[in-house]
């Protein structure tokens, strides 16, 4: 996979000879009599930054909760890491290094944003002090800090959604699944949403992306796939995903 002219990087990702890090085969799933996603297949490669993106009902969300545990798919494999995750808890795939965010925020009521990375526990025996260091680190590494002891639920939106990102890094996982980071966020909290992806990017964390915004989208990824009706219509680089007339189409209209 290469990355489009002006994306995040024109350097060929860390692992990108070594096959995908994510690798999802013909994923369906129903509910009743209703189809969420059909034959869904795509790989994603480490360090880089995928988006997946549609219409509303299009299945993408459906997709990241069979992806990670949350609601296993009908039919079809999704492995990570080498390993077959499509059958397993959520808590198990997260240990693997896989972990998510969503798009309604879930902050724990009444705890400070310290105490609320300190619950977290990673896919491996650790110390408090350990898990304190950790806390400091990703508080420190994601601009936090001066709301450490603040209560989460009386925190801006964009802080809010950071700190759902530093709790996911707390895991410390090699890929993290985010559920529509821009809902309600303003011109500026996208862009340092952008950034904040960026970084983690850079720091060797793939990524990747539910959004609608498609500006940010382009702004941001490696690679896009598209979902319309539950079936993957378009995956590719931003250049190639703008320039198809499919997609042109589901946005724009003919």
């Amino acid at each position: 996979m290469t990355v489009a002219d002006g994306g995040p990087s024109s350097l060929v990702p860390a692992g990108a000879d070594e096959g995908p890090l994510l690798c999802v085969d013909r994923v369906c799933k129903s509910f009743g009599g209703v189809r969420a996603n059909t034959d869904v297949s795509f790989g994603v490669r480490a360090g880089t930054v995928a988006s997946l993106i549609g219409p509303n009902g299009a299945g993408k969300t459906t997709l990241f909760n069979a992806l990670t545990g949350f609601g296993a798919a009908d039919s079809g494999s999704v492995t990570f890491g080498g390993r077959h995750v499509q059958r397993m808890a959520a808590h198990r795939i997260a240990r693997l290094g896989m972990v998510r965010t969503f798009q309604s925020i879930k902050m724990l009521s009444g705890l400070t944003v310290y105490e609320s990375m300190l619950v977290v526990r990673p896919g491996r025996p650790c110390s408090r002090t350990e898990m304190r260091r950790r806390a400091d680190e990703v508080l420190g590494r994601l601009r936090l800090t001066p709301f450490a002891n603040r209560v989460c639920s009386e925190l801006p939106l964009l802080a809010q959604r950071t700190i759902e990102v530093a709790r996911a890094l707390m895991c410390e996982p090699t890929m993290i699944l985010l559920d529509e980071p821009t809902a309600g966020a303003t011109v500026s909290e996208r862009q340092q949403l952008a950034e904040l992806i960026g970084e983690l990017r850079i720091a060797g964390t793939t990524v990747m992306v539910i959004e609608h915004n498609v500006p940010f989208v382009i702004s941001i990824s490696d690679q896009i796939v598209v979902l319309d009706f539950g079936k993957v219509v378009a995956d590719g680089t931003p250049a190639e995903v703008v320039a198809n007339p499919v997609v042109q189409e589901i946005y724009l209209g003919q």
